[in-house]
């Protein structure tokens, strides 16, 4: 649906506004999300707010991530966030700065990596709050990473709406679909999401690199119901344990598997983990 139409659907029902508002409304909507919305999504949300309906309409199929091949230009690809890396700036060969943004996706079909470019990378302002949510990524172009896994990339041309209104949430797994049961960790998992209660917080130890320089180190032991592993946070992460205590409950994503000195596996957390830190376990709809 456009944003003609919806605008005209709007005043048809609200003879009251006139045009101009209707846009008003609609452009201040798009402003405070922040460009995670195009102006038809912040139309369709304020038509929502306004009790304005619309008659469902039969949609094309969405394209699933199973289904992309490389070399597609033009992509259009919705899922849920179930990963965040910081933005990486680096200098270009004229001298120019660019920036690239790392997102992980997933619908029912499997998971997809995604790459926002230069302004697109502005999207990951907001990093762990995007984790868990809908969003739909438009106009990218799809090719193989140097790992040869498959890439969505999104530059000047694509878009990025996150919670678009007219994709259900229900139509996604939810988030809890990819976390790992610490029981079930091995070293074959590289990395992995995981969620548990802190059950022992260690004290903070400071240490000197070999330039000189200080690192922080701090370990935690996170138990689910399967078993128990020891976190390790490492210095700028410290910072967000740093008031950590005992009970407290911890949603991980993106923490590096590795083998202690004592053989027992251990989660390293690093810049590009995200740490979600709660009073206790979130009651999620299924």
């Amino acid at each position: 649906m456009t944003l003609e139409e919806i605008v005209k659907r709007i005043l048809e029902e609200k003879k009251t506004l006139t045009r101009r508002e209707v846009l008003r409304m609609i452009e201040e909507r798009a402003r405070r999300a922040g460009g995670l919305l195009t102006l038809e999504s912040a139309a369709l949300t304020v038509a929502s707010d306004l009790g304005v309906k619309f008659k469902e309409e039969k949609l094309k199929p969405r394209m699933l991530i199973r289904n992309l091949v490389p070399g597609l230009n033009d992509v259009t690809v919705a899922g849920r966030i179930v990963g965040v890396s910081p933005v990486r700036r680096f200098k270009r060969q004229d001298g120019r700065e660019g920036a690239v943004g790392r997102l992980i996706i997933a619908d029912e079909s499997g998971e997809l990596r995604v790459l926002l470019w230069d302004e697109k990378a502005d999207t990951l302002k907001s990093e762990g709050r995007l984790i868990g949510k809908v969003a739909r990524f438009s106009h990218g172009y799809v090719r193989r990473g140097l790992d040869g896994a498959l890439e969505l990339n999104i530059g000047v041309r694509g878009s990025v709406e996150v919670s678009p209104p007219d994709i259900p949430e229900s139509e996604y797994p939810p988030i809890e679909r990819f976390m790992k049961k610490i029981g079930e960790i091995t070293l074959k998992d590289g990395e992995v999401n995981v969620a548990g209660v802190a059950r022992r917080v260690y004290p903070l130890v400071t240490f000197r690199r070999n330039d000189g320089s200080e690192g922080k180190v701090r370990r935690v032991e996170l138990e689910d119901s399967t078993g128990r592993v020891t976190m390790v946070v490492w210095n700028e992460k410290v910072e967000e344990v740093k008031s950590l205590e005992s009970n407290a409950y911890l949603e991980v994503f993106g923490a590096r598997v590795k083998e202690g000195i004592d053989g027992n596996i251990e989660l390293h957390v690093e810049n590009k983990t995200y740490m979600n830190v709660m009073a206790e376990k979130p009651k999620r709809r299924k």
